[in-house]
């Protein structure tokens, strides 16, 4: 006759093998390997990217300095008057002067010109235009980006001009 199950022995594990701990220990020390590599790596990247901007921040801010002191006597209404408002939506001009304003990295409001550069001069990339700021643009004039790829300016924008009259272009949405 068989024990009850309640004397049944308890499980006891085997020990490893030196063949399995050792392929244990390799694999564990390839992973360590691999992850201070990685931490290297971020940690160089980090450095890097901090030392970069310490140098750039100067540069960048003397460049914004030189601009606002030679625009002090520029406003939104300089800016308004070289653009037709008979043929330019008002609220365009505002939201692309506003807007662009508060996107500079600076902390002071520097005059904008319909001739300044998105990329040399106020130091604007494609995907600041594309992701954020295009987005607000719209949603402050009341334009819609269906069929942008039929605008005139799609693909041209380059100036503070071009990028007013690309959204002047841009067809308007029913809601009032």
């Amino acid at each position: 006759m068989r024990k009850a199950s309640r004397y049944m022995p308890e499980y006891t594990p085997s020990k490893p093998s030196f063949i399995s701990l050792g392929v244990g220990l390799l694999v564990l020390g390839l992973l360590c390997f691999f992850y201070i590599q990685v931490l290297y790596v971020i940690i160089g990247l980090v450095v890097f990217v901090s030392i970069w901007a310490w140098i750039d921040t100067p540069r960048v801010k003397a460049h914004y300095d030189e601009m606002f002191k030679s625009r002090e006597s520029l406003s939104i209404c300089t800016f308004a008057r070289e653009f037709d408002c008979h043929e330019v939506d008002t609220w365009i001009i505002r939201a692309v002067y506003e807007e662009l304003q508060e996107f500079l990295p600076t902390n002071r409001t520097i005059p904008i010109k319909a001739s300044d550069s998105l990329k040399d001069d106020l130091g604007l990339d494609d995907d600041d235009l594309d992701m954020d700021l295009a987005g607000i643009i719209a949603q402050r004039t009341g334009r819609s980006f269906e069929n942008y790829e039929a605008n005139p300016y799609y693909g041209k924008v380059i100036t503070v001009r071009d990028l007013v009259l690309f959204f002047n272009n841009q067809p308007k949405i029913n809601a009032t």
